[in-house]
């Protein structure tokens, strides 16, 4: 297992190779950058800030301060956030609380959310359920206009 994670002393930051096979608990002490399509069998608990690689699986639990879940990324079982959540494009996540903001862009699916903070929907969403006193602020999908330059 440790041959798949490389760790950066200045930022105390573990990096986990792309499409790496993690079979057991993993718990990290400091911020943990996941590479694309790693899988976890089990729970992963980081102390830090998480950002889970694009269509990474984790079959467990996942417990963090904070956490970009991105493009594709699937946590089946329950996502803990202390700051804040962030999932990206077509995300799916069985449960999510955070005791911060939670923004979700397109195509993401939820099962269960809670957030003390704020919780964000840009776009199409699926959210089965938005547990009780979770403030929801729906918005369009942003998009960005690109104008030429004249010189």
């Amino acid at each position: 297992m440790i041959r798949f994670i490389k760790y950066h002393p200045k930022s105390n930051t573990y990096v986990i190779e792309k499409r790496a096979f993690l079979e057991e608990n993993l718990t990290l002490d400091g911020n943990v950058i996941v590479g694309q399509e790693v899988k976890f069998w089990k729970n992963l608990t980081v102390t830090g800030r998480l950002e889970l690689g694009k269509g990474s699986v984790v079959q467990g639990n996942v417990k963090a301060r904070s956490a970009l879940v991105c493009s594709g990324a699937k946590i089946l079982g329950n996502i803990e956030t202390v700051s804040e959540l962030v999932l990206l494009d077509r995300a799916k996540i069985s449960v999510a609380a955070c005791q911060g903001d939670i923004r979700v862009r397109p195509g993401c699916a939820l099962g269960s959310v809670k957030a003390d903070g704020t919780l964000e929907l840009i776009g199409k969403v699926i959210v089965r359920k938005v547990e009780p006193l979770t403030k929801v602020i729906i918005r369009a999908e942003e998009l960005i206009e690109i104008s030429p330059t004249t010189t």
